[in-house]
């Protein structure tokens, strides 16, 4: 049975345990050589009061003022009906934060219409700004008029800066806030994200009863297997949406809880990459293999990369190198597949995808190659899942919010960390909480290493898929003699090919044992050795 199939065998076997102390199920996969990203990251914490707990809100920024509506005050959901989604854990507040003073001002929810209300307290909406105003969609929570819980056909508009404003001065919030119905936005878990006046609705489930153990759910649940393009049509007064258009994968846009990043192209353009995401249809695990999108050239899944960390949402930040065309994006914890231990290098493969305190780069360069390289840096703990970065508005950024690497200078804050759930233990509940401290996040180029790319003809050695298990390409952006080889963790040579034009190499690996090789790349006096992962 194949490496990768007998973990979803496993998983499907033991699902119903997820997230539950005192059993794991992982397996030590790969030794990982740390690899260098051109920057290094820091985090600390603010010092301030204890600010709310919260997670899985929809949130707006404006000024030194932070705006955050929905979401939960607790940690991880129950897995049963008595403890899953449980209302008194709902935010029934609108809360302001304000960054210059970390203060902060909460207005209740309770004084509006319930209609109104309800949809305002749900968990996991989806959420984007066009303008001076913040919409929301769906979301999952309790319906006070139907007496159960549902995923919300909601489309809310808000006024950023007078809901601010009402908040902080403890005026009326209603005349701020307006919705409509649409099925279309019966969704809770997916992503949203705005170009150009045009709104992308990126996957997600319609979720409906209380979450409970098997055999005997009392719930239903349907994957929206989509990606929505519509218009928001708001001229302040009158809302409504037009242009709706689908696109649509039932095997891999069928995701949920998933990270949806912006992106810069190398020729400039802009789009997004879907990040990982959960349930697969062939079994209880994350999907692996990213998507990328534009409205341009639609969807594209690549399938040769596996994004074998953080896998759940989770706090991100994207940068861009405009001179060696490539993208990093970093991850903050989360929940993940496959855990890094900095102390032994070792990933290690937890079939029940715990919390983790890992800190991961994906890295997509100009050929279109990936790579995943984990930080020796790891969050305070046991967090990240569902929590929000929050970028600083000073730093040099393009317009959808990508850091532009190679205009830092020194050491940076580029944002903030906020919200998102705690926990104990890896796999456990009730052991996790809402976090209620927030983090500054600093980046600091390293402009000796952007050089070194930048002149060495090595730069760029692509190798791919990795793992790999039948055979593994190897690219250079070398138009000259080059020395290719495929090293055993002895260092014998077992594969070798000389090129001496630009050109790929392929060596044959299906005769491999599972394990740890070495690719090996020569250009005169200069050497590039990067770690090769064979899977069965």
């Amino acid at each position: 049975m194949p490496f990768y199939d007998y973990i979803c065998s496993m998983s499907c076997k033991f699902s119903h345990l997820k997230h539950f102390p005192l059993f794991f199920v992982f397996f030590v996969v790969s030794d990982v050589i740390a690899q260098q990203v051109p920057f290094t990251v820091e985090i600390e914490p603010v010092i301030a009061g204890p600010l709310p707990k919260m997670h899985s809100f929809a949130f707006a920024q404006s000024g030194s003022k932070w705006l955050f509506v929905g979401g939960r005050t607790n940690g991880l959901h129950g897995f049963s009906t008595n403890d899953s989604f449980d209302v008194i854990y709902a935010s029934d507040v609108i809360t302001v934060i304000d960054t210059a003073t970390w203060s902060w001002y909460s207005s209740p929810l309770g004084v509006l219409p319930t209609a109104v209300a309800d949809p305002l307290r749900t968990t996991n909406m989806q959420y984007t700004r066009i303008g001076d105003y913040l919409y929301l969609t769906g979301g999952f929570g309790w319906d006070s008029i139907a007496n159960g819980f549902r995923t919300f056909p909601t489309l809310t508009a808000i006024h950023i800066d007078n809901m601010i404003n009402a908040v902080v001065y403890g005026t009326p919030i209603a005349l701020n806030i307006r919705q409509i119905y649409d099925t279309n936005f019966r969704i809770s878990g997916g992503e949203m994200q705005q170009m150009n006046g045009e709104c992308f609705l990126f996957f997600g489930h319609n979720f409906s009863g209380r979450y409970s153990d098997p055999p005997q759910p009392t719930f239903t649940q349907v994957y929206s297997p989509q990606i929505k393009r519509f218009t928001i049509n708001d001229d302040g007064i009158n809302l409504s949406v037009s242009n709706f258009t689908f696109l649509t994968d039932t095997n891999n846009f069928h995701r949920r809880d998933l990270n949806v990043g912006n992106v810069v192209h190398p020729d400039g353009t802009f789009g997004w990459c879907a990040y990982s995401g959960v349930f697969r249809k062939d079994c209880n695990m994350p999907y692996l293999w990213p998507i990328n999108f534009d409205p341009t050239n639609g969807a594209v899944v690549d399938s040769s990369f596996s994004q074998t960390m953080n896998n759940y949402t989770c706090a991100m930040e994207p940068l861009f190198d405009s001179v060696q065309k490539t993208m990093y994006t970093i991850l903050f914890g989360g929940e993940s597949q496959y855990e890094f231990n900095p102390v032994t290098q070792q990933l290690i493969l937890d079939s029940l995808v715990p919390f983790v305190s890992d800190i991961s780069v994906l890295v997509h360069d100009q050929a279109g190659q990936w790579s995943q390289l984990p930080l020796q840096l790891q969050m305070p703990g046991l967090q990240g899942s569902n929590m929000k970065f929050v970028p600083n508005t000073f730093v040099p950024s393009y317009s959808n919010e990508v850091v532009k690497l190679r205009e830092l200078s020194g050491r940076v804050l580029v944002g903030y960390l906020v919200g998102g759930i705690v926990a104990v233990v890896p796999n456990g509940h009730p052991s996790s909480w809402a976090n209620d401290t927030v983090y500054r996040v600093w980046i600091s180029p390293d402009q000796v290493l952007l050089a070194v790319n930048d002149l060495n003809p090595l730069g760029q050695v692509n190798i791919f898929p990795n793992p790999a298990n039948n055979q593994v390409t190897i690219r250079t952006n070398f138009n000259g003699a080059v020395a290719i080889s495929l090293l055993d963790a002895q260092g014998r040579v077992l594969r070798s090919e000389n090129r001496f034009e630009r050109k790929d190499v392929i060596f044959n690996t299906q005769n491999l044992s599972m394990g740890i090789y070495t690719i090996q790349v020569t250009i005169g006096d200069s050497i590039s050795q990067s770690k090769l992962v064979i899977v069965r």
